[in-house]
C-alpha cells in the first residue's frame, strides 16, 4: 500500500493540496439523514442555483434567529444575577453534550465514510498529512456549528456590563474549548474505527446515531419544560458550574475539554490572568493535537483499510414457511406497500429522515403532555387544589363545546393551525416517488398499477405521522371529557387537514420527482430538499385556506352562523379529499406511466 509506505511526518505542501481537494471535491458515502450537512454535490442550471441560494439564505436566517434567541437567553440569565463564568460553564457543558452525542458520527462520516479514501491509499502522502487535512475540514465545519452556543455567554456579558476585552477573551476561550472537544472526539474515533467491528457497519452506525439524535431532541424538548419555568434556567447554569468545580464530573470534563477547567481566570480575572489562562488553554489544545498526531500516525490508515474490507455478509438459505411468505401472491397495493416500507426501513438515511423524524413529533407531544400535566398538578397542589378538582374544572369547560358554541369553532381553528404546523411532515409524501430514484425506470418497464403504486406511497407516511398523532388527540379528548359529537368533529377536521395535505404533496411529488440522484443523502439534503420543506408549508396554507376562512366567517366576522360555518369547513375538506383522490390516482398516476428518462 503506497499510503502506508509513505513517510509519516507532516508535510505542509501536501497538506495544502489535500485540504483543497477535500473541501472542493470530496464525496461522502453516508450521513445521518437528519439535516447535519449538505449533500456535497453542486447542481447546475437555474433551479439548482435557486435551490442552493434559497438553502443558504434559509440556513443563514435560522442561524441568526437561534443566535438572537440564545443571546436573549444569556441576557436574561445576566439580569437574573448569573455571572459570566457561570454562563460560560453552561455554554461549555452544552457544547460537550452536543458534541458527544452528534459529533462522533459526524467525525466518522467526514474522516472515514468517503468515496475518495480508496484513492488516498494509493498516494505517496503520509497518514498524518491526510489525517490533518481531513481533521481541519472537520474542525472548520464543527466550529461553525459550535459558535451558535456562544451568544448565551455574550448576552450575559452585556447584562453584566463587561469590558470589550472580556468579550474577546470569552470568544477565544470558547473557540479553544470547541477545538479541544473535537480533538478529543477524534482521538477516541481513530482507535474505535480501527478495532471495533460494529463501527465498520455504517448502516448500523447510521441507525444507532439517528436514534441518539431522536433521544437528544426529546431530552432537550422535555428538559426545556422544566428549565424554562421559574428560575430553572438559572439553576441549570449553576449546575453547569458545579459540574466543572470538582469531583468525577470535573475529571471527565477535563479529559473531554481541558480548556474548560482553565476558564475562570479568563472570564473573571484581570488582563494578566486572562492572558495566562488563554495561553494555558492553547497549550492544552496543542498537547491534544500532538496526541492525535501520534494516534493518527499509528491507526488511521489501518482503520481505513479495515473499513473498506468490511461490509460483506454471509447469505442464508430461505426455506419452509419463510419461503412461502416471501413468494406468496399479493395484490398490487400490498406488494407496493411492502416494497416502499422495506426501502424506508432498510436504507439508513431514509430510516432516519422519514421514519424516525415522523415518530419524533408524537413522542415529543407525549413527553410534553406528561411533563405539562405533572407540572400543572404540582402547581395546583401547592395552591391547595387537588389534581382531580383541576381536571373537573377543565371538563366543566370542555362540556360547553357544542355545535352552536363559538368555542368549538375556535378549537377547530386551533386544529387547523396545528395541522399547518405539521405541514413540514408533508416532505415524506412529496419525496415518495423520488425515493425510488433510478429504480423507478425498472418499475416503469413492468406491468405496474400506478394508482396502487401512489396509494402505497400515501399509506406509509400517513401511518407514521398522522395515526400516532390521531391516537394522542383521541386520548386527550377523552381525558378532558369533550362531548362525543364535538370530539368526532374535531377528529374529522384533523383528518381532513392531514389527508388533503398528504394527497396534494404526494401528487406534486409525482408530477415533479427527483429521480437522478447518486446516493440517498443527495435526495434528502441540499437546495432542492430545502425547497421541498418550505413548499410543504405553502401547500399547507393552500389546503387549509378555504376551511379556515369558513370558520373565521362564523366566529370572527360573524358573516355565517356558527353551525353553518362548522358544517361548511368540514364539507370543504370532504370535497377537497374527493378531488385530490381523483387527481392523484388519475392524472398523476397516468403521468408516471408515461414518464421516460
Amino acid at each position: 500500500m503506497a499510503g502506508a509506505a509513505a513517510p509519516q511526518r507532516f508535510s505542509w505542501p501536501q497538506f495544502r493540496v489535500m485540504l483543497r481537494v477535500i473541501v472542493r471535491g470530496e464525496q461522502h458515502l453516508d450521513s445521518t439523514g437528519m439535516g447535519l450537512g449538505d449533500d456535497g454535490t453542486p447542481r447546475k442550471g437555474f433551479w439548482g442555483g435557486l435551490g442552493v441560494g434559497v438553502r443558504r439564505v434559509a440556513m443563514g436566517l435560522v442561524f441568526l434567529l437561534l443566535a438572537a434567541l440564545f443571546f436573549m437567553m444569556g441576557y436574561l440569565l445576566g439580569e437574573a444575577g448569573v455571572t459570566p463564568y457561570v454562563a460560560f460553564s453552561l455554554c461549555v457543558v452544552c457544547l460537550v453534550g452536543l458534541t458527544v452525542l452528534t459529533g462522533l458520527y459526524q467525525a466518522v462520516n467526514i474522516l472515514y465514510f468517503v468515496r475518495d479514501l480508496g484513492y488516498y491509499l494509493t498516494l505517496p502522502v503520509s497518514a498524518t498529512t491526510v489525517m490533518w487535512a481531513k481533521l481541519t475540514h472537520f474542525l472548520g465545519m464543527s466550529l461553525l456549528g459550535d459558535l451558535i452556543i456562544l451568544p448565551v455567554g455574550l448576552g450575559c456579558l452585556l447584562a453584566n456590563g463587561a469590558a470589550p476585552l472580556t468579550w474577546v477573551a470569552m470568544t477565544i476561550a470558547f473557540a479553544l474549548s470547541a477545538i479541544a472537544v473535537d480533538l478529543a472526539l477524534v482521538i477516541v474515533c481513530v482507535p474505535l474505527m480501527r478495532f471495533s467491528r460494529l463501527a465498520h457497519d455504517k448502516d448500523l452506525f447510521s441507525r444507532f446515531f439517528g436514534g441518539l439524535i431522536i433521544v437528544l431532541a426529546l431530552v432537550i424538548g422535555v428538559g426545556s419544560q422544566f428549565a424554562l419555568r421559574g428560575d430553572g434556567l438559572a439553576s441549570l447554569a449553576a449546575g453547569s458550574e458545579r459540574l466543572l468545580s470538582g469531583g468525577v464530573p470535573a475529571v471527565a470534563m477535563g479529559l473531554l475539554c481541558p480548556p474548560s477547567l482553565l476558564a475562570r481566570p479568563v472570564v473573571e480575572g484581570d488582563a494578566l490572568g486572562a492572558l495566562a489562562g488563554l495561553l494555558a488553554m492553547l497549550v492544552s489544545v496543542v498537547v491534544y493535537a500532538l496526541v492525535l498526531s501520534a494516534v493518527a500516525r499509528r491507526w488511521y490508515f489501518e482503520g481505513v483499510q479495515a473499513l473498506q474490507g468490511a461490509g460483506g455478509r454471509r447469505g442464508r438459505r430461505v426455506e419452509g414457511a419463510e419461503l412461502a411468505r416471501a413468494t406468496r401472491t399479493r395484490g398490487a397495493l400490498a406488494a407496493n406497500l411492502s416494497r416502499d416500507w422495506k426501502t424506508m426501513a432498510r436504507v439508513p438515511v431514509f430510516f432516519n429522515q422519514f421514519v424516525l423524524s415522523s415518530l419524533l413529533m408524537p413522542l415529543y407531544f407525549v413527553a410534553i403532555m406528561v411533563v405539562s400535566g405533572f407540572v400543572g398538578f404540582s402547581q395546583a397542589s401547592e395552591a391547595g387544589i387537588e389534581p382531580m378538582d383541576l381536571l373537573e374544572m377543565a371538563r366543566s369547560l370542555t362540556a360547553l363545546l357544542t355545535f352552536d358554541s363559538p368555542a368549538l369553532a375556535w378549537c377547530a381553528v386551533g386544529v387547523l393551525v396545528f395541522g399547518l404546523f405539521l405541514g413540514f411532515s408533508s416532505y415524506s409524501f412529496t419525496m415518495g416517488v423520488s425515493r425510488d430514484g433510478e429504480d423507478f425506470f425498472f418499475l416503469r418497464g413492468l406491468p405496474m398499477d400506478w394508482s396502487a403504486y401512489l396509494a402505497s406511497k400515501f399509506v406509509v407516511p400517513f401511518a407514521l405521522s398522522t395515526v400516532p398523532m390521531l391516537v394522542l388527540i383521541v386520548v386527550a379528548l377523552v381525558v378532558l371529557g369533550v362531548p362525543a359529537a364535538a370530539g368526532l368533529y374535531l377528529v374529522g377536521i384533523y383528518l381532513g387537514a392531514t389527508i388533503t395535505l398528504g394527497l396534494l404533496s404526494l401528487g406534486l411529488g409525482a408530477l415533479f420527482p427527483r429521480l437522478t440522484w447518486d446516493n440517498e443523502t443527495q435526495l434528502v439534503k441540499g437546495g432542492g430538499a430545502t425547497l421541498m420543506v418550505f413548499a410543504g408549508l405553502v401547500v399547507g396554507v393552500v389546503v387549509m385556506a378555504l376551511p379556515a376562512l369558513a370558520l373565521l366567517a362564523g366566529v370572527l366576522w360573524e358573516v355565517l352562523t356558527v353551525p353553518v360555518a362548522l358544517a361548511l369547513a368540514l364539507g370543504l375538506f370532504v370535497a377537497e379529499c374527493a378531488a385530490l383522490v381523483w387527481w392523484v390516482l388519475g392524472p398523476c398516476a397516468r403521468s408516471l406511466s408515461r414518464r421516460e428518462r
